[in-house]
C-alpha cells in the first residue's frame, strides 16, 4: 500500500509496496508518485490525479484502470489499484492498494499485442501464414493464404488436399521441396514457387512460400512460414523473357545476314579467280606435251587467291561497323544492370557480383541493344570460364569510371577465373578463333565491332593475373 498526499507525494509505504518497487521508504517518501512510473505515462497520470482530487471518491479494483510501476532495475510492473480518500487532521490523503496483475493476464495482454503487431505486418507486406503439422500431415492456412488460393482451401486441411490445388505441373517440385524441408540432414528451409488455378475463375496465380522446419528428436514436427503472391513478378519475368527471345533472334538474324553478305561479297572475287586459274590448269594438262610452266603459274594463282580468300574471312567484322542501328542517350549504369538481368535470365548467374558504378555518371551516346549484347557476352564468357575451371567462389566485378581527357566512360569487367594464356591473348579477337569445344569464335569479334561502331574501343588487359579483365569505352553525349 502507498499513502499519497493531496500534492501527489508519497507519505508512507508498507513493506510489500517497498518489495514490489525495490526502493526503501526514504527513497520513496517526499517524491511524486509519477517519479516511479514510466516516462510515457507520467503526464497522463498527473492530469488524472488532479481530476481525482477535485472529487475524491472510493474506487475499487477491477475497473481496468491499471497502473504501470517502474521497478528500481528498470522493469515495468503492471498493477491493479484501488483508491480510497482518507482525511487526517483535516488533510486529504489517498490510500493506494496495489495488486500485481496475474501472469496469465500479462501473457494474454502480450499475446494480444503480438497478434496486433503480426496483423499490421501482414497487412503491410501482404503475406499469408501457414503452419504445417508434419506429424499428422495437416496444414493451417490463415485468411490471406486462403484468399491467395482462391478460397479453394479451408483453414485446416490435409497436406494432400493442399497439394491438390497446386498446378499439376508444379506439384512434383512442391512435394520435393517439402521432402527436403523435413529431412533432418538438410537445412530445414521450405522454399518453393508454384501456381494455383483458382476454382472460381480458373485464374492462374503464382505463390511463393518460405518456411522453417522445427525438429524434435531428429524428426520434423512442424513448418511455420509465409506465403506471398508473386503473380505480377512472374508476368514481368515472362515479358522480359519474350523481349530477350525477340532481341536474341533479331541479333542472330543480323549477324547471319551481315556474315553471309560479307562472305558473298568478299569471296566472290577470289573464288572467280580460282575458278579461272583452275580452268587454265586443266587446259595446260590436256595439251601435248603438257605445258608445265603454264600449269605451275596457274596453280600459283590459285594458291594466292585462296590465301586472299582466307584473309578476307578475317575481315568480316569490318562489315558490322555498317550497322544502321541508331544511337541514343543512355544511362550506362542502368544498361549494365539490365544486362545483368538478361545474363542471369539466360542461366549465367551463380556468382558473387561486385558493382562499382559511378553515381552521377554523364549519359553516353550508344545503341542500347548493341551495348547490352556486348555486356552479356563478356559476362557469359566469364561465367563459362569459371565454371569450366570449377572455381569454388566465382566473382565478377563490373566497374565504371570517367576518362575526363578522352570524354569517355570506361567499363571494366573482371573475373577470378583461370585467366588467358599468352597464345590466346594474341588471337582472342580474331574471327572464328575459339577455345570452346562448341564455340563459333565470333562473340568477342562481334563485341569489339559493336563497341567500335558506337565510337568506343574494346580490349583485354594482358597484365591482369588474377583472372581475366576486359575494358571498353563509350563516348559521352
Amino acid at each position: 500500500m502507498l499513502l499519497v498526499d493531496a500534492c501527489g507525494k508519497i507519505v508512507m509505504a508498507n513493506p510489500s509496496a517497498l518489495d514490489l518497487c525495490g526502493y526503501t521508504l526514504n527513497e520513496l517518501r517526499g517524491h511524486e508518485v509519477e517519479a516511479f512510473i514510466p516516462q510515457r505515462f507520467r503526464e497522463h497520470h498527473r492530469c488524472y490525479r488532479k481530476q481525482y482530487l477535485e472529487n475524491p471518491r472510493k474506487r475499487p479494483m477491477g475497473n481496468h484502470s491499471n497502473l504501470v510501476l517502474l521497478h528500481r532495475d528498470g522493469d515495468e510492473i503492471s498493477v491493479d489499484i484501488s483508491l480510497s480518500p482518507i482525511t487526517i487532521q483535516q488533510r486529504i490523503y489517498v490510500l493506494l492498494v496495489l495488486n500485481v496483475i496475474d501472469r496469465r493476464s500479462q501473457a494474454e495482454y502480450a499475446l494480444r499485442e503480438s497478434q496486433e503487431r503480426l496483423w499490421l505486418i501482414k497487412q503491410m507486406i501482404d503475406v499469408g501464414i501457414f503452419d504445417i503439422d508434419c506429424v499428422n500431415h495437416k496444414i493451417y492456412c490463415d485468411e490471406r493464404l486462403q484468399e491467395l488460393c482462391g478460397n479453394s482451401v479451408n483453414e485446416n486441411i490435409t497436406l494432400n488436399d493442399f497439394f491438390a490445388v497446386v498446378h499439376h505441373d508444379d506439384r512434383a517440385n512442391c512435394q520435393a521441396a517439402f521432402d527436403k524441408a523435413i529431412n533432418p540432414h538438410m537445412s530445414g528451409e521450405y522454399r518453393t514457387e508454384f501456381r494455383i488455378m483458382q476454382s472460381g475463375n480458373q485464374k492462374e496465380r503464382w505463390i511463393t512460400i518460405l518456411g522453417e522446419t522445427q525438429f524434435v528428436m531428429g524428426k520434423a514436427k512442424r513448418i511455420v512460414g509465409i506465403a506471398r503472391d508473386i503473380t505480377q513478378r512472374k508476368q514481368r519475368e515472362k515479358m522480359l523473357q519474350q523481349h530477350r527471345n525477340e532481341t536474341e533472334t533479331l541479333f542472330k538474324q543480323q549477324v547471319a545476314m551481315i556474315t553471309v553478305s560479307a562472305i558473298a561479297h568478299e569471296l566472290n572475287s577470289p573464288l572467280t579467280a580460282i575458278s579461272a586459274y583452275s580452268e587454265v590448269v586443266l587446259h595446260a594438262l590436256n595439251e601435248t606435251p603438257i605445258d608445265c610452266d603454264r600449269a605451275r603459274e596457274a596453280m600459283n594463282g590459285c594458291f594466292e587467291q585462296a590465301q586472299l580468300a582466307g584473309g578476307k574471312l578475317y575481315e568480316l567484322l569490318n562489315f558490322l561497323q555498317h550497322n544502321t542501328a541508331e544511337a541514343e542517350v543512355l544511362d550506362l549504369n542502368q544498361v549494365i544492370e539490365d544486362a545483368l538481368l538478361l545474363a542471369r535470365g539466360d542461366g549465367y548467374g551463380g556468382f558473387n557480383l561486385m558493382l562499382e558504378l559511378e553515381p552521377c555518371l554523364p549519359a553516353v551516346n550508344a545503341n542500347r541493344f548493341q551495348i547490352q549484347r556486348v555486356l552479356v557476352n563478356l559476362i557469359r564468357n566469364a561465367v563459362e570460364a569459371m565454371r569450366t575451371a570449377n572455381i569454388p567462389v566465382s566473382e565478377i566485378t563490373i566497374s565504371v569510371e570517367t576518362l575526363a581527357k578522352e570524354n569517355m566512360a570506361l567499363v571494366s569487367i573482371r573475373d577470378n577465373g583461370p585467366g588467358i594464356d599468352q597464345d590466346t591473348l594474341k588471337r582472342i579477337f580474331n574471327p572464328f578463333f575459339t577455345t570452346k569445344p562448341t564455340g563459333l569464335g565470333m562473340g568477342l569479334s562481334i563485341s569489339r565491332a559493336l563497341v567500335e561502331a558506337n565510337g568506343g574501343r574494346l580490349w583485354v588487359d594482358p597484365d591482369f593475373k588474377q583472372g581475366a579483365q576486359f575494358h571498353f569505352t563509350l563516348p559521352f553525349v
